[in-house]
């Protein structure tokens, strides 16, 4: 029979793996399907969507670009208070899995997070 304390200790063990496995496959998934998945919260996106989609015209395009730009502000103005705090999480949460990756996967995911901060940065200005 197993003792319990290698049997606790195998069960923390699958279970932190599963965690990892989950997270890391959901921030993948997150980084790799961003354009599918953020169109709406895309400022460069929504205007190519109403603009194209919608066939707008000059002065209807004008509208909904005023629209966006001051929706884009009313939004970075709640997120600002709390962007530290968000940032903090991303880069411990991008630290834990740094440190899970070979070497082969880290310069990868570096440019994966440089490309997420540069789209990110361009939207909140």
């Amino acid at each position: 029979m197993i003792p319990a304390r290698s049997r606790n200790l195998a069960l923390f063990f699958l279970l932190g793996a599963a965690l990892v496995g989950g997270v890391l496959g959901f921030s993948a998934d997150r980084l790799v399907t961003r354009e599918r998945v953020c169109r709406w919260g895309d400022q460069a996106g929504m205007r190519r969507l109403f603009g194209d989609e919608l066939g707008l015209n000059a002065d209807q395009r004008a509208i909904v670009d005023s629209l966006l730009d001051d929706k884009h502000r009313q939004i970075a103005a709640v997120v600002r208070p709390v962007k530290p705090q968000l940032d903090s999480i991303s880069d411990r949460t991008a630290d834990q899995i740094n440190r899970l990756l070979t070497p082969a996967q880290r310069p990868v995911f570096d440019v994966m997070r440089r490309t997420a901060k540069a789209n990110e940065d361009k939207y909140n200005k």
